[in-house]
């Protein structure tokens, strides 16, 4: 059997909880995760302690208890893992399971690692940062320009297409800015 990567694992943070359960437009009693419809939270108070209900693709509801700690810059959450009852930031599902666990308690993940001082590693790192541009131009807005230049988000993500060596990508949008301005 092969060991799933840290990468394709479900990461729970309180951050996470927060933005879901108070996100702008979701409709009253939907607390469905912001990502993944089929992971659900609520808040449940009992005796002073808070505590996160998490129910996965129906199956029954896992509580996970919250501690929140002082520290010197304000207060910072922190889920007890049920399995060792650590304090943790972070808590994993795996693909296809439904309970969620620190990294020591699952002991089957592990970290994508590679070589990146290697012929295969600098082609596997390339691949990965190509992969992320055309992933992050397919979530971009189709405005790219404002007041005939681009976006700074466009011309960032230019910047990024240059690092990668996609050359190519790059003269044809500053050929089509200069024709752009010269229309002007």
């Amino acid at each position: 059997m092969q060991r799933p990567f840290i990468e394709n694992c479900f990461c729970l943070t309180p951050k996470r909880v927060d933005e879901s359960l108070n996100r702008i437009g979701r409709r009253i009693g939907d607390n469905t995760d912001f990502e993944r419809k089929d992971i659900r939270y609520d808040y449940e108070e009992v005796n002073d302690e808070y505590s996160i209900l998490a129910t996965v693709a129906g199956n029954e509801p896992q509580r996970v208890r919250l501690e929140t700690i002082e520290t010197w810059f304000g207060e910072r959450q922190y889920f007890l893992c049920e399995g060792c009852n650590a304090r943790r930031h972070k808590l994993f599902l795996l693909p296809g399971g439904h309970i969620f666990r620190c990294f020591k308690c699952h002991k089957v993940i592990r970290y994508q690692k590679f070589n990146t001082s290697s012929r295969h590693g600098r082609m596997f790192d390339r691949t990965r940062r190509i992969v992320k541009l055309v992933n992050e131009r397919a979530e971009m807005s189709p405005r790219i320009f404002y007041k005939s230049a681009y976006t700074r988000r466009y011309s960032k993500f230019l910047d990024d297409c240059l690092k990668v060596g996609l050359n190519d990508i790059v003269a044809d949008s500053r050929a089509l800015e200069s024709a752009i301005k010269a229309n002007d």
